[in-house]
């Protein structure tokens, strides 16, 4: 989850003021709709280029000469650092910072955020703390604390008013590498002292049993509203994006929908088969918000070069656009659906 340095909404005339902050987005936006995301275009890939990409983290610093930055995960030695003055779906707009990033030597990486200067990364249970420029970071991040893992995995960040906010993977789902819940923690630090809020802040199974497996969260405040985006999967459904809301952080999250669904009826794109690993961040410019995902594709079509996956396997990081960007058509029409 995930680092969003985003900007305050001031009501005349409903225009959008830029403004860095430590936490939640203070976009007032009473008409938000949590469920109305977009392709920019009809296949909103960001590269194929380098193989294996998933687990992407967004930084959004408007004050930046480069406000936006994103580290993008590929293989346990190395990850990839792009930047950009101006936001895109497409890395053609994009720089490559560095194609052999190193942070420590995981497959991914969870979630991100930056306060007072530091910037946070979180996974395997590490703390990952740099403070410094991103484009000279690589090798220079260092394990500076913990969070408890066994009990939230897989985690999305939140940073408001001093406390560190964790939502992540809890109980064992059979049927995958996933929770029966996400549990709530928080932290003053970031980096230990962890306390237990909800063990099942976000469940998606309030009957008990474990019919669906969820994980990969990303946090967001927009208005007088908390929102988390994050995978659900089910036997026979494979992951697709969902969402839920709470008006208090430290209470139960009630779920929306479908988000954000793979187009299984198609067999000419590349996200056909699941989509998953939210990243939400607000854009300035755009004045909304984006998301970047996992997507996979089993096929072979489009297809390319993947030599770390399974033959026709392919995994790419897609980029969606909130309704409010976009005119075009939306990504899914489902709310309020039933488990």
């Amino acid at each position: 989850m995930k680092a969003i340095t985003i900007a305050i909404s001031i009501c005349l005339s409903f225009v959008l003021i830029p403004a860095i902050l430590h936490g939640a987005p203070k976009v007032s936006a009473p008409n938000f709709d949590p469920l109305d995301w977009r392709r920019p275009v009809d296949n909103p890939v960001f590269t194929s280029a380098f193989g294996n990409n998933h687990d992407s983290i967004l930084f959004v610093e408007s004050e930046q000469e480069y406000p936006y930055f994103l580290i993008v995960s590929h293989t346990p030695q190395s990850a990839q650092l792009w930047r950009a003055k101006t936001f895109s779906w497409d890395s053609s707009d994009w720089e490559l910072v560095e194609e052999n990033y190193k942070i420590g030597n995981f497959y991914e990486y969870d979630d991100g955020v930056k306060v007072d200067g530091t910037y946070y990364l979180y996974e395997g249970g590490k703390v990952f703390t740099y403070t410094g420029p991103l484009e000279t970071s690589s090798g220079k991040w260092k394990v500076s604390g913990a969070f408890p893992r066994k009990e939230c995995d897989d985690i999305g960040v939140f940073y408001e008013d001093g406390i560190f906010h964790i939502f992540g993977e809890h109980g064992d789902f059979p049927l995958g590498a996933d929770g029966t819940s996400l549990a709530h923690f928080t932290s003053p630090t970031g980096l230990g002292d962890w306390t237990l809020v909800d063990a099942k802040a976000v469940d998606p199974n309030p009957d008990g049993g474990h019919r669906y497996g969820v994980g990969d969260a990303t946090i967001a405040k927009i208005g007088d509203h908390y929102y988390i985006y994050c995978d659900r999967e089910s036997e026979g459904s494979p992951y697709k994006v969902v969402a839920w809301r709470s008006s208090d952080l430290n209470q139960p999250f009630e779920f929306l929908g479908k988000a954000i669904t793979p187009r299984s009826d198609e067999v000419d794109n590349w996200d056909n088969h699941r989509i998953q690993d939210p990243d939400i961040g607000y854009i300035p410019e755009l004045g909304g918000y984006v998301m970047t995902c996992n997507m996979m594709d089993i096929d072979g079509n489009p297809g390319g070069n993947f030599p770390t996956l399974k033959e026709k396997q392919t995994r790419v990081i897609g980029v969606f656009y909130h309704g409010a960007i976009l005119s075009e058509p939306r990504v899914t029409s489902e709310r309020k659906q039933k488990f």
